[in-house]
């Protein structure tokens, strides 16, 4: 495959997708060795997922040859797997605009083409949202498959199960097909994952085929033809052996394992099953990175991959050092000193950091899978036997257990350290992963305490703290690096105080900076503490008549409404943070700045704070 020469197929299908109909598999091959290039070339300079969607080339390219989309309807599951599905439709020519800001999103969005029907970034949903799909067309009556594309990661969510139990009950048309790669983001766990692979794995499913055609040929008296039966016998029987009795069980019709990768099985099976009355599901077998050496070996490296050299697979941008190599590191430091500590996950080892944790103490780390709900009620169970339990997960994601944080936690009053990665804008992945509301949604739940640390320095002390708290806490810290260390700044005789929390703190900082060569003194006190705030900071207020607040989470509910609730409406309050609406992609820092919370975008609303003007 790592061979960049020019493109033929990909345009022409791009200008008139009706012709890939009339693709040979010779002729579709050719079109996924161009797509891989695209997608490669792109996420190369761009970032992106890369290991994903290079799994999943063919078989979205028999999707699209075989079904009529739309009608048809396609829902990706997650979502971060659709490149080949953009490309497909209408998309190719901007595809190099891929996660740029005004450019195509990395994630499925009906906002760019209605062949998107949902915005996707959560795994579990795409079951339940097709069958209502389903449902609703037929009241309708209109007319189209429905097909939900799942990972076997999405198997680890208890939403993915709730969704098949009552697709089964009915028995509604739905195609469902399994993406079987066995990884999620990291490797995928649990029972779930066992069963697909013992099936996959099955030395009579896989016994190869010369094996299979020596043994046949050993039996004393039998001719070509019985070989021959004996040769199709092997072929049929992948689909026809009982693998599947657990998703039969479901009410569900079984098909598979295939290989994902041979488009003349994968077109031909489709084209079989397409007009099947009943609810099927049919499992794929699939490689992440296929057809890139540096990402078949390194696939969860290359999930969320930043920009890279093509030629060797190096990131251009390595070795500072980060929030999560802090709290990986600080994590590590406390297993050590004590056996009682435990780290769980929802997915997310790799990403958050906890690799070396992982490895030191493999019986005291826990990936539960895509599972947040399940995650954080085994948090509650360990906690209640006396553990000192960690948390890891990002903010997105968090949102997914607010019931089990309210009911299994905090009613609880267990101490369970919650460790919050990409709070606050996170760029690229756009708004189904800005992790923007989680200090609202946590503030109203009693018995907890939320940190929000400015600096490594900070954070390292939020953990360590925390651990030793008797209370559920709360520790955010942005995908953004934050400062080794800062220090706040007072100045006497200031017109007012900048309040900068968390993340937002060195831009306050640099704010007061730019306000001071304009002529304004005003001071600036960095909030490391939500809730409860400090009773030291809010005497502290009380002495300005202009309190400004700045945080990288929404206003409603936010850190801003702290302050103003406090104060009883007595004092000039003036928030700044995210907006009332959802936050596009594009870089942080673009995103920061259009919002308002750059240095200079903070100066100025500062200055028309002043004037008594409108914030614009």
């Amino acid at each position: 495959m790592e061979n960049f020469g020019k493109m033929r197929l990909i345009e022409k299908v791009s200008q008139q997708p009706s012709v890939l109909k009339e693709f040979s598999v010779q002729e579709m091959e050719a079109l996924a060795a161009e797509i891989r290039q695209v997608i490669i070339e792109t996420v190369s300079k761009n970032g992106g997922h890369l290991s994903s969607n290079l799994g999943i080339v063919e078989l979205t390219l028999s999707i699209h040859k075989i079904f009529n989309i739309p009608p048809d309807k396609i829902i990706w599951d997650v979502g971060h797997q659709c490149y080949t599905h953009k490309l497909l439709t209408g998309r190719y020519k901007n595809f190099s605009t891929l996660r740029e800001y005004g450019g195509i999103s990395g994630y499925p969005s009906f906002e760019e083409d209605e062949r998107d029907i949902f915005k996707t970034g959560h795994a579990g949903t795409a079951i339940s949202s097709a069958t209502g799909l389903k449902i609703g067309q037929d009241a309708l009556g209109e007319q189209g498959k429905v097909i939900a594309v799942i990972g076997d990661g999405a198997l680890t969510n208890g939403l993915t199960f709730e969704g098949l139990n009552y697709l089964g009950s009915i028995g509604k048309e739905l195609l469902i097909i399994l993406n079987d790669n066995k990884m999620s983001i990291s490797e995928t766990k649990g029972a779930m994952s066992y069963y697909l692979t013992k099936l996959i794995t099955s030395p009579f499913l896989n016994k190869s085929r010369e094996e299979f055609i020596e043994a046949v040929k050993k039996i004393p008296g039998l001719g070509e033809n019985i070989l021959l039966f004996a040769k199709d016998l092997e072929k049929k029987a992948k689909y026809l052996i009982v693998p599947g009795v657990f998703f039969e069980k479901l009410g569900l019709k079984y098909l598979g394992p295939i290989d994902g990768h041979n488009m003349g099985e994968l077109t031909e099976l489709l084209k079989k099953i397409k007009d099947i009355k009943e609810p099927v599901l049919l499992h794929v077998i699939t490689r992440k990175g296929k057809g890139y050496s540096f990402v078949e070996e390194r696939p969860d490296d290359f999930h969320g991959a930043s920009p890279f050299d093509m030629g060797t697979g190096t990131f251009l941008s390595q070795g500072k050092k980060t929030a999560g190599s802090v709290v990986g590191g600080t994590l590590e430091a406390l297993g050590e000193k004590d056996d009682k500590v435990v780290v769980l996950t929802a997915a997310m080892e790799k990403g958050l950091g906890l690799e070396g944790f992982a490895k030191k103490f493999p019986e005291r780390f826990f990936d539960v899978g895509i599972a947040e709900e399940h995650c954080v009620v085994f948090a509650a169970g360990l906690a209640k036997a006396g553990m000192r339990v960690f948390v890891a997960m990002y903010s997105t994601f968090l949102q997914r257990c607010y019931d089990q944080i309210f009911h299994d936690i905090c009613l609880q009053g267990l101490p369970v350290v919650f460790l919050i990665d990409r709070a606050g804008i996170v760029g690229e992945d756009g708004p189904t992963h800005h992790g923007v509301f989680d200090i609202s949604f946590l503030r109203s739940l009693p018995n907890l305490k939320i940190f929000a640390p400015y600096s490594l320095e900070t954070l390292e002390d939020a953990i360590l703290n925390a651990g030793a708290e008797n209370a559920p806490c709360f520790i955010r810290y942005p995908k953004g690096r934050l400062p080794e260390r800062l220090e706040a700044r007072q100045i006497a005789g200031s017109e007012l105080i900048i309040l900068g929390c968390g993340s937002m703190a060195e831009a306050s900082l640099k704010a007061v900076d730019i306000l001071k060569e304009d002529g304004i003194s005003a001071s600036c006190q960095f909030v490391d503490r939500v809730k409860p705030m400090s009773e030291n900071l809010l005497k502290e207020i009380d002495s300005f008549d202009r309190i400004v607040t700045v945080e990288e989470n929404a206003i409603s509910g936010g850190f801003g409404s702290v302050v103003f609730e406090h104060l009883g409406g007595s004092k000039k309050v003036f928030r700044i943070g995210v907006p009332d609406t959802f936050i596009e992609h594009g870089k942080r820092e673009f995103l920061l700045d259009k919002y308002g919370m750059s240095p200079e975008k903070i100066a100025e609303r500062v200055k028309k704070f002043l004037k008594g003007q409108g914030d614009d």
